[in-house]
C-alpha cells in the first residue's frame, strides 16, 4: 500500500457518519504519510474539510465523500459502521480495555488489516480547528437536529427545560442560550431566553461550539462535530451527546470531553453491540425505555453541569 496509495470511500452518509469514519483515514495517513503526506478529500463538505487537521488537499463535489492519495491503483477502503467490532486489549491479568466506540473500532481495523502498530491508544478522530481563542463562560449551545426526529430528537420543549434547570441550580451565573435547530423547524416562544439558529452550516456551529462551554445535543453529526472542536489553545467544549435507540458506546467520538445520558434501550444495545437497523429491533415496542423524551431534564442538566465542572456530583 506504500507503493500503491489507498482510497477511503465514505459513502453519501450524513455529517456523523463521515466524522466517525474519518479515524480510518487517520489510520491509513499514518501509515504512509512518508510516502503520501497529503491525502486528497474529494466531496460536498469540501468547506469542513478545510477545517480539519489532517493534512488535506480539498476538492468540492457532490456526491461521495472521498479521501486518498493521488496515484493510479490505490488499495481501496470503505468505512461501514455496521462492519467494525469491538475490539479488547489486555492491559494486565485483571484489566481488559474495551475499543467501542465506531472511531477506535475503524482505527483498529486499519492496524489489523496493515499489520503495523499505529500511534493512538484511544481517540484517533482528527479534530477540526478555530480560530475562536477562548469560550464564553456559562455559554450553553444545544443542538436540536438529527436525522430522525420523530425517533432520535429530545424535542426543543426539553432543551428549554434542561436551559430552566441550570439557571436554577446557579441562577447569579451569567447564562447565554443558543440553539441549533434545522431551517424548517419553528421554535416555539422560549421559556428560557435562548438564541434560535435556523439551519446553521456546519462551519457557522463549528466556530458557535468553540465560544461555548457546554454542548448538549441529540446523537446526530453536530453534535459529534462539538466534541472535535478545538480552540487555538487545543480545548474545546464540554458535550453530552443523548442517546435513545443506537448504542452510546458505539456512536460517539472517544473524545474524554464527549459524554452520554442513553435510555435503558440505548443502554441494552451498548451491552450487546447490536443495532437496531442492522439487527430489525424495534426499539418503539419498548415505550418509555426507548424514548429519549422520557429522560428528565433535571437528570441531564445535574449530570451536564458536574461534566462542565459547575457543581459537584
Amino acid at each position: 500500500m506504500r507503493e500503491s496509495g489507498w482510497h477511503l470511500d465514505l459513502g453519501t452518509r450524513g455529517l456523523g457518519d463521515v466524522l466517525l469514519g474519518l479515524a480510518m483515514a487517520q489510520g491509513l495517513h499514518e501509515a504512509t504519510r512518508n510516502q503520501f503526506p497529503q491525502p486528497a478529500y474529494v466531496g460536498p463538505r469540501a468547506d469542513l474539510l478545510a477545517r480539519c487537521a489532517l493534512p488535506l488537499s480539498i476538492t468540492s463535489a457532490s456526491g461521495h465523500h472521498s479521501i486518498g492519495t493521488v496515484s493510479s491503483t490505490p488499495r481501496t477502503f470503505a468505512a461501514v459502521p455496521e462492519v467494525p467490532p469491538t475490539r479488547l486489549d489486555i492491559v494486565d491479568a485483571n484489566v481488559l480495555q474495551v475499543h467501542a466506540a465506531l472511531p477506535m473500532r475503524y482505527y483498529l481495523d486499519v492496524e489489523q488489516t496493515l499489520g503495523v502498530r499505529l500511534n493512538a491508544a484511544s481517540d484517533p478522530c482528527p479534530r477540526f480547528r478555530t480560530i475562536v481563542p477562548t469560550h464564553t463562560p456559562y455559554h450553553v449551545v444545544f443542538v436540536s437536529t438529527t436525522s430522525r426526529p420523530e425517533r432520535k430528537d429530545y424535542g426543543i420543549e426539553n432543551f428549554e427545560a434542561i436551559a430552566r434547570c441550570l439557571t436554577a441550580q446557579r441562577p447569579d451565573a451569567p447564562w447565554r442560550f443558543s440553539l441549533i435547530t434545522a431551517p424548517d423547524r419553528v421554535a416555539p416562544p422560549p421559556v428560557a431566553q435562548i438564541e434560535v439558529l435556523h439551519g446553521p452550516t456546519a462551519v457557522e456551529c463549528l466556530d458557535l461550539f468553540a465560544t461555548a462551554e457546554l454542548v448538549v445535543g441529540n446523537d446526530t453529526g453536530l453534535t459529534h462535530l462539538a466534541a472535535l472542536t478545538t480552540r487555538p489553545d487545543g480545548t474545546g467544549p464540554t458535550v453530552v451527546g443523548l442517546y435513545g435507540r443506537h448504542a452510546h458506546t458505539k456512536w460517539i467520538t472517544g473524545s474524554t470531553r464527549h459524554h452520554a445520558v442513553a435510555t435503558p434501550f440505548s443502554q441494552l444495545m451498548s451491552i450487546a453491540d447490536a443495532c437496531p437497523v442492522r439487527d430489525g429491533y424495534d426499539d418503539t415496542i419498548w415505550s418509555s425505555a426507548s424514548d429519549l423524551r422520557a429522560v428528565p431534564a433535571e437528570l441531564i442538566a445535574r449530570f451536564a453541569g458536574e461534566c462542565a465542572g459547575w457543581w459537584d456530583s
